[in-house]
């Protein structure tokens, strides 16, 4: 038996979450939804999805991925998705069923784990931040032996005012793209944002980072930069940064490099 795991993170939440519950599937893979592709040619018994919800709602990039895929050979497989939310997940979770639906298969397991809030431009960072880790981190065994299992756990149905307000929330949000952020005098040119970014976004030009409007709003090149020089308009300056703690930078950017 084969299994494959795609996911998408800014700052190591969600690839914290793959892992965890790849450890608990038969010869199970890792590809970054960032710049990896599905083998369309491979047979596999698990197809997972791990993700964070952005504005109620799945990443672009998530979207995009799961559209694209050819699942001819895999319509037999177990499809799960989870998804690591801050509190409500909204339709994070019924859009890749909806997707998944036109192709022929079923999300077999649907499920949210509450993780640590990462939106540094919105909100400080949560003073209950490790407690918060750990009892994700805690939590994650029980979802993982439900995913090995084969739980049958799809997604219920979401009410239209709410998808709805998670569609034009989230145009609100990618309409700022990346307009806001600004780079200070701190930055010393290492390119740590340009090698996070999960969507390229990023290009270092003369040793400073120019933002190429293909944003999706995850923050990790405020969290991972080093010096703390790039924020976002006049929020972001005098609050704490965070990622994951079982995650290192090199393993995100190796993750996210070699998928």
């Amino acid at each position: 038996m084969k299994s494959v795991i795609y996911y998408f993170t800014g700052t190591g939440n969600n690839l914290q979450l793959a892992k965890k519950i790849a450890e608990a599937l038969p010869d199970c893979t890792l590809v970054s939804m960032s710049k990896g592709k599905h083998d369309s040619n491979e047979v596999y018994d698990y197809i997972g999805f791990v993700y964070p919800t952005y504005a109620l709602n799945l990443p672009r990039r998530v979207k995009q991925f799961i559209s694209e895929m050819s699942l001819e050979k895999s319509k037999d497989a177990y499809f799960f998705a989870v998804t690591g939310c801050g509190n409500i997940s909204g339709v994070a979770l019924t859009v890749p069923a909806k997707i998944l639906a036109k192709k022929g298969v079923t999300l077999n397991f649907a499920e949210k784990i509450i993780m640590v809030g990462n939106y540094v431009a919105m909100y400080e960072l949560n003073e209950r931040a490790q407690e918060k880790y750990q009892l994700a981190t805690d939590n994650i065994p029980a979802l993982a032996q439900k995913i090995a299992a084969k739980t049958q756990q799809p997604i219920g149905k979401v009410n239209e005012p709410l998808n709805i307000s998670t569609a034009i929330g989230q145009k609100l949000i990618y309409a700022r793209k990346d307009k806001g952020f600004n780079v200070s005098d701190a930055c010393i040119g290492c390119g740590t944002c340009e090698a996070v970014c999960p969507v390229s976004n990023i290009v270092m030009k003369n040793k400073k980072p120019s933002f190429n409007h293909n944003c999706e709003q995850c923050m990790a090149c405020v969290q991972w930069c080093p010096k703390q020089a790039i924020n976002y308009k006049n929020i972001t300056q005098n609050r704490k940064r965070y990622t994951n703690p079982s995650i290192s930078l090199k393993e995100l950017i190796e993750g996210n490099k070699n998928s």
